[in-house]
Parts: C-alpha cells; sequence; structure tokens
C-alpha cells in the first residue's frame, strides 16, 4: 500500500516476469532483455543482485520470497498465485 522506487533496471525486470508470469525466464534470456544498452558483456551477478534489491522492496520475507521465485539451474519466475 506504498509507492515504491524502481531502478529502470528492477523496472524491466518487474515488467518481463509479470507480463510472463506462470513461465521460466532463463537467465540468459533475462540478461539480453534487461541490459539492452548495448554492453558487450554484463556480468552474471548484476542479475543476481538485481533480483536480490527486488525481492527486497517487495517481498514481505525476501528470504522466502512469493512472488520472484527461483526456478534453480533456470532463471526465475513470477508466481501465479491462485
Amino acid at each position: 500500500g506504498r509507492p515504491l522506487q524502481l531502478s529502470q533496471t528492477e523496472q524491466r525486470l518487474l515488467r518481463l516476469l509479470v507480463e510472463n508470469r506462470g513461465h521460466t525466464l532463463p537467465r540468459d534470456t533475462l540478461l539480453d532483455r534487461i541490459w539492452t544498452d548495448g554492453a558487450d558483456f554484463v556480468d552474471e551477478n548484476a542479475l543476481s543482485v538485481t533480483v536480490k534489491r527486488l525481492r527486497s522492496k517487495l517481498e514481505a520475507d525476501p528470504a522466502k520470497p512469493e512472488y520472484l521465485k527461483t526456478v534453480y539451474g533456470i532463471g526465475y519466475t513470477w508466481a501465479v498465485k491462485p
């Protein structure tokens, strides 16, 4: 119930995940679609850090996320709530 300040990168990540809710987006796909500024190399850690920041802003308990879920070995998904 309160406004959040999200960086452009956090906004891009959130938009991609919500638009594809219920589907797992591979890390490579997220890296390619979020960092579109022409950078030749983006460290995969950048995605992990962005996920961590977004969880800290959106999740009640970032250590036990309900929405932004990790699919180990693949990527991330926005959980669909029944």
